[in-house]
């Protein structure tokens, strides 16, 4: 019985007894309540519900990068480092990944520095903060956000007006890549870090 009404199943999902125990059908039972229901064979998981709720976590955590670098010959003049922390405009953040160049020119043209991380489109949103780490050179900048190849958002960075707030819807994302890229006169190592949430 469903809120005092007696339910019925078809055949091929009708509840069960085995072994002193009632089974019943998760997707038939869900679809009577009205509560979404869904499989990730990614993940072997059945879904109820908003698959997204409370699964807000850092990126650092959720989806650590797997591969990064420079597109270019100058991989020996910059890098790309994750660290637990780093302070933009005088605030602490934890859990960012600090992109570092060490020579504009080093990033000039399709030579940027990226990551690359997996949501396995578990995820519907990526917000967080971008911002120059403090003490670093002074260069301008964007940093794109790519979903499965396909661009998903630019912004602009202006190294005397961080942190700025950052949004990207990411459902449905499998790999997301961030590529950062830097302009302006050349510099001596300007960092930019990124706070990620994913949820």
């Amino acid at each position: 019985m469903l809120n005092g009404e007696i339910v019925h199943f078809d055949e091929e999902s009708r509840p069960f007894v085995m072994d002193n125990r009632t089974f019943l059908p998760v997707r038939a039972l869900a679809e009577l309540t009205g509560l979404p229901v869904d499989f990730d064979p990614a993940i072997n998981t059945v879904i109820l519900g908003d698959r997204f709720a409370g699964q807000t976590r850092p990126l650092t955590q959720a989806a650590p990068h797997f591969d990064t670098g420079v597109t270019g010959s100058w991989n020996d003049r910059t890098s790309v480092v994750t660290r637990n922390s780093a302070a933009m405009g005088g605030i602490a953040y934890n859990d960012v990944i600090v992109f570092r160049s060490r020579d504009q020119t080093a990033l000039s043209g399709a030579n940027n520095l990226f990551t690359l991380h997996n949501l396995n489109g578990q995820f519907r949103m990526l917000t967080g903060y971008i911002g120059r780490v403090d003490g670093s050179g002074m260069l301008n900048g964007s940093v794109s956000f790519y979903g499965d190849g396909q661009l998903l958002q630019t912004v602009s960075l202006n190294a005397t007006e961080m942190p700025s707030p950052i949004s990207v819807f990411v459902e449905g994302i499998n790999q997301l890549r961030v590529e950062f890229r830097f302009s302006g006169p050349s510099s001596p190592r300007t960092e930019y870090a990124l706070q990620g949430f994913l949820e």
